[in-house]
This record gives structure tokens, sequence and C-alpha cells, in this order.
């Protein structure tokens, strides 16, 4: 429950402390007084998005605090967001002058969302704007679910839908990347078998070039080799050979007689030597080169192959071909692959789905009983309300195609005039009964949820007399198992209430602000008696006060 709120610079609050014990809590005012500035102070606590324009002061930051006194059910929240769990819990908003805002929970900085999901446990506020939130779907499958004893078949349907849904998306995922790449698989599917006839090796292109190059000059390099050879020895009118033999010999003849001619005959010897083995080598060489133009037309045409890839594909070597090759391999790869998967996921996918449809048909069952049980018991609160010929009627339609809610499709009927015909609360019902609705909702779920504290803004607008003391009754009967606080403009229901808060506005050196007190016994006829006369505090009025107060 909310035992402490404290406001710093906000709007016309220049300071407020107010604390709140348990029960039935009445909160009035004058029109403008500040009600919904405090209420719009405790929304930003909650997780509302605010600025610095809710600032009174320009130059100071905005400070406020709600106190909850927690249950230990909550323990788990605390640990899941790795928090201090206290039974006495703050949760902190402060908006600095420059706009930033910062949140806390017992001190802790966290995120704006986790104190807001945190806030959504603590506090439900329902105003006159919310009251439209019942002609909502997913508000009217809340109030029908909360209904449900065995909520296990519920959350095991969620559990399995999120399952489903992921799945189904991931398949939508993978089907349109293979539907993207279906449109190049052929293309690829060409280039692929393009390559393997090719059957390309790495450094292939320069043994080609220099091929090509020796049986292009062929005849060239015969030529001058068989030249060469003779020269060095043949039988023409020069031979190398022959006349460094004859040199040799007559070195050989003077090397006895210094060191320095025995190392010339040495290194004459070598270069015969080395020049009979090149003479070897060139000879050898020259019966390699075969002057064949079908073995060189061969070589070219595998050449301009490799030249013609190497431009299709904007590369300059046999190497990027390679590893292009690769890519479109690993590219068709994939696309098998993605065929494989797909197939797996849609077996799950169809498995999930018969599961889904099955639990969806036993929560059918289950919403139609409760719904029954729902219909039963605000009927006697209608007849509270003034409405003793209203009828509701929870409607549970089944649907073709199932989604998070299962295969059901919710509508509220309702009349409120005797023999009229049921039809969607949207088209019948006006302000004041849609807002009389949602409190016997409301009353009947209380029963049920576990929120601590449930907050009434000015619910009570189009009821008046007997029927708002009526709502004032059902009010702090609600008020057994939460606390109620209500925002109120009528006599009648402040008056049912434990505890009695006023705001005022107040003007100190020229400026105006809020303030807000529990009022005592004295203070409290009087305020009732203000609200009664329409701000005029006469006899009659104090008199009807302190029979209210009864």
């Amino acid at each position: 429950m909310l035992s402490r709120l404290k406001i710093e610079n906000y709007a016309l609050i220049r300071q407020m402390d107010i604390t709140f014990p348990k029960g039935f809590i009445s909160i009035t005012g004058e029109t403008g007084a500040g009600k919904s500035i405090m209420l719009g102070a405790l929304f930003l606590v909650l997780g509302q998005r605010a600025d610095q324009n809710v600032l009174w002061d320009k130059e100071k930051k905005c400070i406020v605090e709600a106190e909850f006194l927690l249950e230990e059910e909550l323990e788990d929240f605390f640990n899941d967001n790795d928090l201090d769990y206290s039974s006495t819990t703050i949760l902190r908003r402060e908006i600095t002058p420059n706009g930033k805002s910062r949140a806390f929970i017992n001190d802790t900085p966290v995120s704006l969302s986790i104190q807001k999901e945190l806030s959504e446990k603590l506090i439900d506020i329902h105003s006159q704007n919310s009251t439209q939130t019942l002609k909502n779907s997913i508000f009217q499958f809340s109030i029908v679910d909360s209904y449900i004893e065995d909520k296990s078949l519920l959350n095991e349907y969620k559990e399995l839908y999120l399952k489903w849904a992921t799945i189904k998306k991931k398949i939508q995922g993978l089907e349109e990347k293979e539907n993207e790449f279906l449109k190049e698989k052929s293309y690829f599917e060409f280039l692929s078998t393009e390559f393997e006839k090719a059957q390309l090796e790495k450094d292939e292109q320069e043994l080609l070039e220099k091929d090509i190059e020796l049986l292009s000059n062929a005849q060239q390099i015969k030529e001058t080799i068989f030249n060469a050879s003779n020269s060095l020895n043949g039988e023409g009118e020069i031979n190398v050979l022959n006349s460094l033999q004859q040199v040799k010999q007559n070195i050989s003849k003077l090397s006895s007689f210094s060191k320095e001619l025995e190392e010339i005959y040495k290194r004459i010897e070598e270069a015969f030597i080395e020049l009979k083995d090149i003479n070897f080598e060139l000879n050898s060489f020259n019966d390699t080169i075969i002057a064949d133009d079908n073995l060189l037309e061969k070589k070219q045409d595998r050449l301009n192959l490799i030249y013609s890839l190497e431009k299709k594909h904007q590369v300059n070597s046999i190497e990027e071909l390679l590893r292009i090759r690769d890519e479109i391999d690993d590219k068709l790869l994939v696309s098998s692959n993605l065929e494989d998967e797909i197939g797996e996921l849609k077996t799950k996918e169809e498995k999930l789905y018969t599961s889904l449809k099955d639990i969806a048909k036993k929560i059918t069952k289950q919403r139609r009983e409760a719904s029954q049980n729902i219909e039963e018991q605000i009927l006697p609160l209608f007849s509270l309300m003034g409405m003793q010929e209203a009828r509701i009627k929870i409607e549970i339609k089944e649907i073709e195609h199932i989604n998070i809610n299962g295969e059901d499709e919710i509508n509220f009927l309702f009349n409120a005039n005797k023999g009229g015909v049921l039809q969607d609360i949207s088209k019948v019902i006006s302000g004041g009964e849609l807002s009389r609705l949602m409190l016997a909702l409301k009353a009947i779920l209380s029963r049920r949820h576990t929120m601590p504290t449930i907050i009434f803004d000015e619910i009570d607008t189009g009821v008046s007399g007997d029927i708002a003391s009526k709502v004032g009754e059902i009010m702090l009967s609600m008020s057994f198992f939460h606390q109620v606080i209500a925002i109120t403009h009528l006599p009648q229901i402040a008056s049912k209430a434990n505890y009695h808060y006023k705001v005022s506005k107040k003007v100190d050196n020229n400026t105006t602000y809020s303030n807000m007190q529990l009022l005592n016994k004295e203070e409290r006829i009087n305020e009732i008696a203000l609200m009664i006369s329409n701000g005029k505090i006469t006899p009659s009025a104090i008199a009807l006060a302190k029979e209210l107060l009864t």
C-alpha cells in the first residue's frame, strides 16, 4: 500500500509530505485546487515521462517520492532486477532544471521501464479517461481471465505462443532470405558450373604465360641456342671449347713455375668445365623446345579462358577467382541448408500450433464459465448503484486464427433498460453508466487481484444522491481488501471514507501554491458541508454533513 507521498518543486506544489493509512481515503478540494497536480506527481514516480515544465522553481530539481509497504510476493521482482528487497520500499523520481530525469528504487538508480513495471504491481490509478479502457479488448480479456480459477492453461498457452510466434517470425525471415536468394540462384549455379568446368589451379596463369611466351618464340630460341652451342663446340671456324682446351694445355706447362700461374690454370680449367656444362644444358634445353602450333593454340585458349573469367568477375588473378568460386559454392550450400532449416522449423511450428489450438479450446471453455460468474456477481452491484434493470452479457466467440489471447473474441454486451436489446457497450452505454459499470467490475476484481492500492480519480461523474452513496459504500467494501483512495467531488462518497484529505490553494508573497492536509472530525464536517452547499456553510448543510458521517 501507499504509505507516504513526498513532493518537492512540482507545478504548484512547493513542498508536500503526506502519509496515508490503510482503508478508504477520500481526497476533496475545489476545482483547480491541485488534486490533479498531486495525482500528476504520483504519475511521475510511477514512470510517466516529464520535462522541465513541471518545475515550480525552474532553478531547482523536482523530487517525488512514494513510499510503499510491500508484500513478500514481490521479492522475486527485486531479485530478478538485482535490487535489494525491503518491506518498505521508496520509489523516487527526479527531474533536473535541464529536463533530465532519473529514477530510483530504494536509492538504487533504475531505468524508467523497471520503475514503471514495479509501480504497475503496486498501484492501479483509474480516472474518467481510463473508463474508456473498458471498451478495449485487452482489458476485457484481463477481466475475464482474472476469474479463471486455474491459470495454468493460460500460462502454458502464453509460453507456447511466444515460442510459436518466435519460430513463425524466424521462418518468415528465412523464407524472405531464401526468396531473395532464389532470384539469383540460377545465375550462381551457372557460375559454379563454369568454375567447375574451368578447373582452375593456383599459379596456373603465370605458368601458362611463360609457356606461351616460349612456344611463341620457339623457332628463334632453337636457332639461337644452336648457334651458341656451335660456337662453343661445333664444327665451324669458332670452337670456344677447343680453343680453351689448347690454352689450358699451354698454361698447364707453365703452372709449376709460380703459384700465380698455377691459380690461373685452375681458373681456366674451371671455366672450361663450366662452359662445357653450359653447352650440355643448352643442348638439353633446346631438345625440350618444340615448335608446336597446336600446343600453343591450346595453351593460348586456356589463358584466354582465365582472362575472360578475370574480366567477368573484375579481378586480376587466379587467387581472386578461386576465392569467388568458393564464395559462390558457399552461397549455394547456404541455400540448401536454408531449405533444410525451414523444413525443420515448420515441423516444430506445426506441432506447436496443434498444441496451441488444443489448449485454446480448453481456455475458451474456462472463459465461458468465468464470464457466467462475472455476470452473476455484477448484477447485485448494478442494483446497488441504481441500475436495477441493467443486464450484461460477456460474449465469447471462437475465431479462425490464434493470437496471444487464444482463439477467442470477447464482446461486452450491455443494456440498462428493461426489455432492451443487448448491444456492444460502446453503442448503448452513457458516461455515468460506464463509470458505474467500471466501478462494479473493479469491485468484483478487487476480491481476486493483489493490487495493494487502487486510486479512483473522479470516476463518480454522472451519479448523485443515493446512487453516489451506494458508490461510496462499494468503495468502502473494496477497502477491506485494498487501500482505496478516491478523488471525488461528491459529499456522499467523501463521507464514506475512513480518512479525509483536503487539497487547497494558498497565496504566499504573491505566489500561489497547493497544499494537502488530513482533516480532523470538525474540519471534515465543515468540508462536507461546503461540498453540500456549493461553497457556503449553512446550518442545514452542517446537519446533513453530520448525518452523512454517522
